[in-house]
């Protein structure tokens, strides 16, 4: 049995199995594949909107998806009118927006989660699902153990639901992906800059890079003048060595 749903009254829906996790940045994606498998879930991925809805084309009638997560800003097919296709797809599923500033409320959603996605939130989450909709809510609170620039209560959590090479690898990638997106920033027009800054906020998000994603998220907001947005991408840059220090160090890699 998923431990996810161990706690929902037995009048409730059946225990979840099988859960469906739709995001465009693949270290989130990993990240929250991992979490929900250390919870005794089946985790089936898709990189997008569009992916998700192929893969429960394809799927079995008699295996649909318990529950569906997925990212609320994505390019093309997301929020709302990915979550209407979705309730077309797979009707009796509980749909979940993920977002690192994640709203009270997404129209189409059973309930909005806070980025980095907890295991212990997505519980609560459909623990309400049932409830009367004034007394639902989203799981925004900060996690503990939050530092100036790694959140360990976060990467305490990887640490302890991935094997050590698992995990480095995770990391190794975040660093790439996020050097490689910062290089493209630094000549991308300001539109291709908030796209590319609100991927890096999440990647960031996932793997407790807690300095990397709030300077992620300001550059996301937009900012006009463009020495600005230099001065704000050097700064995004020096938060990415100061974490990869420490978890280099925590990793011994």
């Amino acid at each position: 049995m998923c431990k996810i749903a161990a706690n929902m009254d037995s009048g409730r829906k059946p225990p979840l199995r099988r859960i469906l996790a739709i995001d465009d940045d693949p270290v989130s994606l990993a990240v929250a594949t991992v979490l929900l498998e250390a919870e005794g879930c089946t985790v089936l991925q898709a990189s997008g909107g569009e992916q998700a809805l192929a893969l429960l084309d394809n799927s079995p009638q008699a295996e649909p998806p318990d529950c569906v997560i997925a990212d609320l800003r994505m390019p093309s097919l997301a929020g709302p009118e990915l979550a209407a296709r979705l309730r077309v797809h797979a009707p009796h599923a509980f749909l979940f927006a993920m977002s690192a500033t994640p709203p009270p409320h997404v129209e189409g959603y059973d309930a909005v989660l806070k980025k980095p996605l907890a295991p212990e939130a997505l519980r609560a989450a459909i623990a309400r699902v049932d409830q009367p909709p004034q007394s639902r809510g989203s799981e925004s609170s900060s996690s503990p153990g939050a530092s100036e620039d790694l959140d360990t209560a976060i990467f305490d959590r990887l640490q302890s639901s991935m094997s050590a090479a698992g995990l480095g690898e995770v990391v190794l990638a975040f660093f790439q992906d996020t050097r490689a997106r910062l290089a493209l920033m630094r000549s991308a027009d300001p539109a291709t800059v908030q796209r590319e800054a609100h991927t890096v906020k999440g990647g960031a998000g996932m793997v407790g890079a807690i300095r990397v994603s709030t300077t992620a998220s300001a550059v996301e907001a937009g900012i006009d003048n463009s020495g600005d947005r230099m001065r704000k991408l050097d700064e995004l840059e020096v938060a990415l060595r100061r974490v990869e220090v420490i978890l280099k160090e925590r990793l011994k890699i």
